[in-house]
């Protein structure tokens, strides 16, 4: 398994990730739609799925105009068919690809067609893989952040055609959406933010994190628009005096924090928060107030930092530099990865399983 996923090319760019765009850019749902019911669990990951994608000319039209801005398509899912479903095209500089090669996909079941739904979810995302011929990347990485205790997507394995044609196999990846926060938490109606970074066109763009001139490009994905104070909050709290716990102990969660920092490091990602202040979501607890991070994209995880010229004792996160840089929280994180290799034979057993699937799988 481990040489699998170092068989690949190691990339030379990394893959920023999607912008969001307004529901009043989708087209009207054909006269009459309904949301057919879908009854299996597209996230069972113990066979390929597959979907097929028809567009109209419009469709392809609206995707060669602006890939990020959402249309309409037809799309059937392991043989149920949805008349109208949001699509539109997904990554950046490492794995964006256009119709004519292998496009990362993002569908919204409920866009178009009220109540719409693939079953438990509303939202997912295929993507290429362009950057791992593996395809392990990120179904085992996923699987390592639920080892952690840690809110992960599911994955599976998806066989794509687009009008007909075969576009290969995907990795199918759950939306971190409002149904993804209800199902991980007790209270899911708190505020979610992006923390992708901000992409100008070509290689023109810009980190996001906690820090006074970037946190209002946190993109608010989930929740009730308070200007980003909650962030900016933890923004002033990092260049406050004080020990990290007295500044930031009631904003954030520690012992998540710490396990999620684990997480990155044990799978190498490189293209994740602490290393490259990328590919994270920050959910805000309404039950205890305090910041959660989520992770989303890992085709660049399971590399050594040096691949990029990082190094995991000078990260960029700005959290994380404050906590290694305040004594009684570098300790803490240090308890975390003994607590974390103690429980080492729980986590492999997952990752197994996970392996073993994906074998079956293939």
């Amino acid at each position: 398994m481990l040489t699998a996923l170092l068989a690949c090319v190691e990339p030379t760019t990394k893959a920023p990730e999607d912008q969001e765009v307004p529901v009043e850019e989708v087209g009207a749902a054909p006269e009459g739609a309904e949301a057919p019911t879908y009854t299996g669990d597209f996230f069972d990951d113990s066979f390929i799925h597959t979907v097929d994608i028809v567009l109209t000319d419009e469709a392809h039209s609206d995707l060669r105009r602006d890939p990020y801005e959402w249309t309409t398509g037809a799309v059937t899912v392991d043989g149920v068919s949805f008349p109208a479903v949001g699509v539109r095209l997904r990554g950046k500089i490492g794995s964006f690809r256009d119709l004519s090669g292998k496009p990362k996909w993002k569908l919204d079941f409920n866009r178009v067609i009220e109540d719409g739904s693939l079953g438990d979810y509303k939202t997912i995302a295929l993507n290429n893989e362009v950057v791992d011929c593996s395809f392990l990347r990120e179904p085992t990485g996923y699987a390592v952040f639920r080892a952690m205790g840690l809110p992960a997507p599911h994955t599976n394995y998806t066989w794509v055609t687009v009008d007909g044609e075969d576009y290969g196999l995907y990795v199918g990846i759950e939306y971190p959406d409002d149904r993804f926060l209800a199902d991980r938490y007790a209270d899911g109606t708190g505020n979610l933010y992006d923390g992708k970074y901000l992409y100008h066109g070509g290689y023109d763009y810009e980190m996001v994190d906690f820090t006074a001139h970037l946190v209002g490009n946190f993109t608010l994905e989930e929740g009730v628009d308070v200007g980003n104070a909650d962030v900016r909050a933890i923004s002033d709290a990092i260049v406050a005096e004080g020990t990290f716990e007295e500044r930031l102990g009631g904003l954030v969660d520690e012992d998540e924090f710490h396990r999620y920092i684990l997480a990155e490091q044990w799978i190498g990602q490189l293209d994740g928060y602490a290393l490259n202040t990328n590919n994270y979501r920050v959910y805000f607890d309404p039950s205890d107030g305090k910041a959660d991070f989520i992770v989303y994209d890992l085709d660049y995880a399971f590399y050594a930092a040096s691949t990029w010229g990082m190094d995991w004792a000078s990260p960029a996160g700005k959290l994380y530099q404050a906590c290694i840089a305040d004594t009684d929280c570098l300790a803490a994180h240090r308890a975390a990865a003994a607590e974390a290799v103690a429980r080492s034979e729980e986590h492999t057993s997952e990752l197994q399983s996970q392996f073993r699937i994906s074998y079956a799988v293939f």
